[in-house]
């Protein structure tokens, strides 16, 4: 009899949560490949494949992690499989619009939740943001960046249920809003709580995600990165949160 393949081993970021196990699922319906499935912070896992992990493929929340993967030859060179928005999540009273949006958080009373920067591409998309509000009004990002705290996503951050949703930290009074993925905050929108406001596009960073498969990468894991960059995966994406990639991001 057949030695089964052992499962694929992906490690990806957790904003994928929704998106790759159901991707993984239509995967091994279409192949019999079975896939093994580790979330994390994006730059946590990283480090993790830099201090020897074994994996097959990495899926990140940006490009810039596999790509220095890539670079030292821990990685083979990153493709952009898919894009995510910036949003923001606050407590409904606050009255958060687009056209409000630097005003709101201009209110020094205002608490801001982010993730961390430097682990989770999550922390670095908002401190992006803060750098463009800065070059529009000086004085006020900088303000941002000290306001902000840093909730989720670090090395040293309390581990939380996927499940409680993005608004977790606004329900228990820690923050009154949260810097986040529309692939999170979307599971607000019905949430007469919570308001859910795009991030400018002037304000708003480019969130690529990027997946890069192992140096010496077998038949299997080759498939699964094929099948993640095919038609295929993006209903599931789409329906998710996320939007398909275009023409050359995979350059970027």
């Amino acid at each position: 009899m057949t030695e089964p393949l052992p499962p694929i081993r992906v490690l990806a970021a957790g904003s994928l949560r929704h998106a790759l196990p159901a991707i993984i699922e239509a995967f091994g319906a279409e192949t019999g490949i079975a896939a093994s499935l580790s979330l994390g912070p994006a730059g946590l896992l990283r480090e993790r494949i830099e201090a020897g992990e074994a994996f097959d493929l990495f899926a990140s929340a940006n490009m810039a992690h596999p790509q220095r993967l890539a670079a030292v030859g821990l990685a083979q060179p990153p493709t952009c499989f898919a894009r995510n928005r910036l949003c923001i999540v606050a407590r409904a009273e606050l009255g958060l619009t687009e056209s409000n949006f630097l005003s709101v958080l201009a209110d020094p009373t205002v608490r801001i939740g982010t993730s961390t920067p430097g682990d989770d591409p999550a922390g670095d998309y908002a401190f992006e943001m803060f750098d463009r509000i800065e070059a529009k009004q000086p004085g006020l990002g900088i303000d941002l960046k000290r306001r902000a705290q840093k909730l989720v996503g670090g090395r040293n951050t309390p581990p939380r249920p996927p499940d409680r949703g993005p608004g977790w930290a606004i329900k228990e009074g820690l923050v009154d809003l949260m810097v986040s993925y529309w692939s999170n905050v979307r599971l607000s929108t019905d949430d007469p709580a919570f308001s859910v406001v795009p991030v400018p596009p002037m304000l708003a960073p480019t969130i690529n995600y990027g997946v890069a498969l192992a140096p010496v990468a077998d038949e299997a894991a080759r498939r699964l990165h094929d099948f993640l960059l095919s038609d295929r995966s993006w209903p599931i994406l789409t329906a998710t949160g996320f939007q398909p990639r275009l023409p050359r991001d995979d350059l970027r």
